[in-house]
């Protein structure tokens, strides 16, 4: 073999994963730029390192982008989390207390908040590959900072639309968010992610 085609080889397997990694990150944001709202319910599952399970709460989500989300739990732990893209209320009903902080880097990248945001610059903070599985298109996203609030990421697509989503953290604990009957695209109202504060709670600002 001739020393150019050998280097020419070489070149294209080291550029090999670049290139998928590439392509990987421009067909996660081709599909995320899709989602301009969406409504759904969903069961989430709490697993341990062993795969066994801890919890199973349910509940409703809904996001509307810019960077504006709602989360509600209602069994077993009722909770609920709003953001309007500044800033983040956690509401515990059965604590009577309300969390408020302002959204930094660190949890500006959680999933709820990646589905709501910008994603053009998720290469900067993920290194993001895809495999398919059946039917599946499979994104998963790996933090590059060492502060993040989980490990691993994994995002579940079929036909272009989101059906789940899976966390690790760094004890090995996995949560696995399956969505039930979910709405795109749907008009739904700014004013609908403004947490209003009950009355009587506790309000805890960080």
């Amino acid at each position: 073999m001739r020393l150019r085609s050998l280097i020419f080889g070489l070149g294209c397997w080291l550029l090999a994963p670049a290139l998928l990694a590439d392509q990987a990150e421009q067909q996660l944001q081709a599909y995320l730029a899709e989602i301009r709202s969406l409504e759904a319910g969903f069961e989430q599952q709490l697993l341990d390192a062993r795969g066994q399970r801890m919890q199973k709460t349910e509940g409703e989500m809904r996001l509307l982008k810019p960077g504006r989300f709602y989360w509600e739990t209602r069994n077993p732990f009722p909770e609920v989390l709003v953001s309007d893209g500044e800033s983040l209320w956690l509401y515990d009903p059965d604590l009577e207390q309300v969390t408020i902080q302002k959204l930094d880097q660190r949890m500006a990248y959680t999933p709820a908040l990646i589905l709501s945001g910008e994603t053009a610059t998720l290469s900067d903070d993920f290194e993001i590959t895809r495999r398919q599985e059946s039917q599946q298109e499979i994104f998963t996203l790996t933090p590059l900072a060492g502060d993040s609030l989980f490990e691993q990421m994994e995002l579940y697509f079929r036909d272009g639309q989101i059906e789940a989503i899976h966390l690790e953290d760094s004890l090995g604990q996995k949560t696995r968010v399956e969505l039930l009957n979910p709405r795109y695209n749907q008009p739904l109202d700014p004013s609908g992610f403004d947490f209003v504060l009950p009355e009587n709670v506790d309000v805890i600002q960080e």
